[in-house]
């Protein structure tokens, strides 16, 4: 018995053409559908754009997509693309879908080189969690600290005193 892969598509019950959602993508379609009163065939173009919540879903109703720059390559060269990312893929993905998953990729790691990117705060890059050299100045110097807050060549950022904790006393039993 054969795969019949547009039936799957049309009713928003497959990704693509020889793709299945996956587990995150499968819960948001059937969530958006039960959520809006709508059917999986309706909610699922967004999701294949990588719309899962509710509120990006309301957002984006009604607004025609972007082109995708991975358009621009050839059948087999974004079926080796999207198996190079380890996605199992069927000759039968359509070329759309193909440079969608790509594109989705790419936008994800955009938002991970993001999240890894130090915070600034009013100009100052701070250390992150995982490790650094302390406060960094606009200029690139590290800041020694001292008792009336951060120095920078000379000038000091003042720092707010830490909050005293409470001491909480036992409970009498």
């Amino acid at each position: 018995m054969l795969i019949d892969w547009g039936k799957l598509v049309s009713q928003g019950r497959a990704k693509a053409p020889g793709i299945s959602w996956s587990n995150e993508e499968g819960r948001a379609v059937a969530y958006l559908a039960q959520t809006l009163g709508k059917k999986m065939a309706e909610v699922a173009p967004y999701v294949r754009k990588g719309i899962l919540t509710v509120e990006a879903y309301k957002k984006a109703e009604g607004k025609p997509g972007m082109t995708n720059p991975y358009m621009k390559l050839s059948k087999e060269d974004l079926i080796k693309k999207v198996q190079s990312l380890e996605i199992s893929v069927s000759p039968d993905a359509t070329k759309e879908i193909l440079a969608q998953i790509l594109l989705e990729k790419k936008q994800a790691t955009v938002i991970e080189k993001k999240a890894e990117a130090p915070a600034t705060k009013g100009g100052v890059a701070t250390s992150s969690i995982s490790g650094g050299s302390g406060p960094v100045s606009p200029s690139g110097a590290t800041g020694e600290t001292g008792k009336t807050g951060i120095k920078f060549d000379g000038a000091v950022l003042k720092t707010k005193p830490k909050a005293k904790a409470k001491k909480i006393g036992k409970s009498k039993k």
